[in-house]
């Protein structure tokens, strides 16, 4: 016996409650001008649970039908998303709820539609009461106005720091191109406002000035230098900007993240960048904090297995001796061309420190023979006050033979007339991009103290030089990291151990001089296999 129309219209309308069967399946709209359709579902066990399929969305909702108040109604559980909110969840929340909404009998004496209306007017008013209730978009905001403080430490993040983790929060944007930055004495970053021609767009008084000219959505950039930009930050994000900060989870952070193809390097900045705005915006969550979503545990972060940057094949590399010599007496040529770059990448050589440590030495930080007016009583050092290094600990350079012929070419080049002012700016390795104009308070013939004493008076980087460096030594494959690894290397292999070598390289542990500087090369470990193959005396016979 055929079926009917309606026995197959019926079939259509009925799924085994299953979650590989509800994911599965999918209504036939093409002949039907309903909205959405209603789905029996299949020993459910649960009385009056039904499934809804909508046409636009094609989203299925979990609903349960039930009698109260003398009329049918229905309610809500929730969606169905495989894998987050599946049949195990719905007849979870439905028992629940009919524990406290129906009697012995099974009759409804509760709606689960007003209780869920009157619990939510309750956790508002107490939300308001208790908590701030700021949005991911908002706790930014106050981020930036709060000066951007440490996660762990009292003070604020370098200004590259900030910078860097404004890429990512309020970056991609016409309104980073308004911000510099700068570090105090003690190392603590800070930004400064400016205006941006390119844009025409005037210097903003603060924060709430710079939000105004470009709130969130406005004034995103596709393409910078050339280079096309994918994705929003997370302050323009029209989704990820309007949660709640409390609400953020780790699958909420780990769908962001994978919204656009990223590298493990750029994500893992992303995650600092959260690490940063959770830690300030725990003072909004009130006195019960959610567990935090941006910790590496949370977010289950697995490392690459290999590393696909391009720049990760130095990681284990060094200089060989020629190399160095052909480099240090380029550079001897080059301070023609590139003044004091070429003496910053030289006591790089000669150091083993990093080179934007070196970049931030002042004149005063140099005491020479007989001068022990210093906080270790001793001359012929160069002093590394603990806000411009990286481990935040004071450290020196003893004045070697070589650190010593350095600073005499740097007397050197104040004695050429276009040099000779920049002899009073305060840093060791001035820029000789700025003008004496640019020193001046407007209005004024006096020197800024403040602005000479700032980073465009002094060389942020040396790269023109390291490349002109390399064309005229035909050089290839090197970079300025290998010359901290060099000389560690180098000073392990004098001094016998890593344990003495790190006194001059500063590493804090032995175990890391080992595992990333000591850095040994393909002949070294060759001529090793060879001692110890030449032991092995039962292979002779």
């Amino acid at each position: 016996m055929s079926k009917s129309k309606l026995d197959d219209r019926l079939d259509d309308r009925t799924v085994k409650f299953t979650d590989y069967a509800i994911d599965k399946y999918q209504y036939d709209f093409s002949n039907s001008k309903a909205k959405s359709v209603p789905i029996k579902l299949i020993d459910c066990g649960v009385k009056g649970l039904k499934l809804t399929q909508y046409k636009t969305s094609r989203k299925k909702y979990f609903h349960q039908i039930f009698w109260f108040d003398g009329k049918s109604d229905y309610w809500s559980v929730g969606e169905f998303i495989k894998g987050k909110f599946g049949i195990k969840d719905c007849q979870t929340k439905v028992i629940q709820i009919m524990k406290t909404h129906t009697d012995d009998n099974g009759l409804w004496i509760k709606s689960p539609k007003i209780t869920a209306k009157q619990q939510k007017i309750r956790v508002t008013q107490a939300e308001l009461e208790n908590r701030k209730m700021k949005t991911v978009g908002e706790c930014i905001e106050l981020l930036c106005k709060g000066g951007f403080p440490k996660i762990r430490r009292e003070g604020t993040l370098t200004g590259k720091s900030i910078m860097d983790i404004c890429l990512h929060l309020i970056g991609k944007n016409k309104r980073t191109k308004l911000l510099d930055h700068d570090d105090d004495e003690y190392g603590n970053g800070f930004v400064m406002f400016r205006s941006c021609k390119v844009y025409n767009a005037k210097k903003p008084k603060d924060w709430d000035d710079l939000f105004t000219k470009f709130p969130s959505g406005h004034g995103i950039l596709k393409k910078v230098s050339g280079k096309v930009l994918t994705g929003v930050s997370m302050y323009d994000h029209p989704t990820f900007s309007k949660y709640l900060i409390e609400e953020l989870t780790p699958s909420l952070i780990h769908d962001y993240l994978d919204e656009y193809p990223r590298s493990w390097g750029t994500k893992r900045k992303m995650i600092y960048a959260l690490q940063v705005l959770w830690e300030h915006s725990k003072k909004y969550m009130g006195r019960t904090k959610p567990l935090n979503p941006t910790t590496k545990e949370a977010l289950e972060v697995k490392l690459p297995g290999v590393s696909k940057s391009k720049n990760s094949k130095y990681n284990r590399q060094k200089n060989k001796p020629d190399q160095m010599q052909k480099m240090w007496v380029s550079l001897q040529k080059l301070n023609t061309k590139h003044p004091f770059s070429a003496e910053a990448i030289m006591l790089e050589m000669v150091s083993g420190k990093h080179g934007n440590e070196l970049t931030k030495l002042k004149k005063t930080d140099v005491y020479l023979k007989g001068n022990t007016d210093n906080s270790y009583g001793i001359d012929n050092i160069i002093v590394l006050p603990s806000g411009r290094i990286k481990g935040r600990e004071e450290g020196y350079i003893f004045i070697t033979e070589p650190v010593q012929f350095i600073l005499n070419q740097l007397d050197e080049l104040y004695k050429r007339p276009e040099l000779t002012k920049y002899k009073f700016i305060p840093w060791l390795f001035p820029s000789p991009k700025s003008s004496p104009n640019s020193w001046l308070i407007p209005g004024t013939l006096e020197i800024s103290q403040e602005y000479i004493n700032g980073r465009k008076t002094r060389i942020t980087t040396t790269r023109e030089c390291w490349k002109s460096m390399m064309v005229d030594t035909g050089l290839r494959n090197i970079v300025p990291r290998m010359l901290r690894k060099t000389y560690s290397s180098l000073s392990v292999k004098k001094l016998g151990s890593s344990a003495e070598a790190r006194k001059l390289t500063g590493h804090k542990k032995a175990s890391t001089l080992d595992i990333h500087y000591d850095i040994h090369d393909t002949d070294q470990i060759k001529e090793y296999a060879h001692k110890v193959a030449d032991s092995m005396d039962w292979t002779k016979s």
